[in-house]
């Protein structure tokens, strides 16, 4: 099985790379340390890249800009995926109030590349879509909270194993960043829905090695 990472030096990314390689996949990587970019040297994943290559037996770094259209519809046209990773992102809210543009192009424009690439070149492909919890804005916090001795806890007992994804995620604040993940939210849920592609999104949040 061919598996394509993107963002596969960073951390979500880099834990799938292990765990296909692992199975004996080819993986190949996306990957163009735009976090250098995002956050200066100190947040370059270089490091990661290179001490991946080093550890896995399948796997290499391909450097592309997932704003590239043409890169992205030419690698996926050259090597088609049966699985598609998706974790690419810009990921600060204070970063993307001063880089508006780049967050959305990244964020927004870049999922829909990666989404039409699956589409017109790796249709059975599965594509799975590393979202985030900020895609509900502030709305979580307006359920009903019941103070106890040492900390708040969900008043109604539907909320006692977490939020459901039937929160909505409009009419509420959410900063630039949860609005340009939102985007690429919705659009992988459409291209799912109206195009029959097997997509999956997955809200995490808080992920931390």
């Amino acid at each position: 099985m061919r598996v394509i990472v993107t963002g596969s030096s960073g951390l979500i990314g880099s834990a799938a790379v292990r765990h296909w390689d692992a199975l004996g996949d080819e993986v190949i990587g996306i990957d163009n340390d735009m976090r250098a970019t995002f956050f200066g040297p100190d947040g370059s994943t270089k490091w990661n890249q290179s001490r991946l290559e080093q550890e896995t037996s399948n796997f290499r770094t391909v450097s592309l800009d997932i704003r590239d259209r043409d890169g992205v519809l030419d690698l996926f046209k050259n090597e088609p995926p049966d699985l598609v990773v998706h974790c690419a992102a810009q990921p600060s809210h204070d970063k993307a109030a001063a880089i508006p543009f780049l967050d959305f192009e990244v964020n927004a424009n870049g999922t829909l590349n990666l989404l039409e690439g699956t589409r017109q070149h790796a249709p059975e492909a599965v594509f799975c879509h590393m979202s985030t919890n900020k895609v509900y804005g502030d709305a979580p916090n307006e359920l009903p909270l019941d103070e106890l001795e040492t900390r708040w806890e969900y008043a109604r007992e539907e909320d006692y194993d977490g939020i459901s994804e039937s929160c909505r995620i409009d009419q509420t604040m959410h900063s630039l960043f949860g609005a340009s993940k939102t985007a690429a939210d919705v659009l992988a849920q459409e291209y799912g829905k109206y195009f029959g592609l097997k997509t999956g999104v997955f809200r995490g949040g808080c992920l931390t090695g």
